[in-house]
């Protein structure tokens, strides 16, 4: 009986982790787009000045 138990704890685990991987991705993600728009839209303004 235990044993299920520490199997449900190493899975809960290992899927936090992942959640952790995908949601720290999404975030570096988001913000390198941000960055880029940014730089077209300073590019975008430098041309019609």
């Amino acid at each position: 009986m235990p044993f299920k138990r520490i199997l449900f704890f190493v899975l809960g685990m290992i899927f936090m982790f992942i959640l952790d991987m995908i949601f720290h991705f999404n975030n570096s993600v988001e913000k390198e787009m941000q960055r880029q728009s940014q730089k077209t839209q300073k590019k975008i303004e430098n041309i019609f000045k």
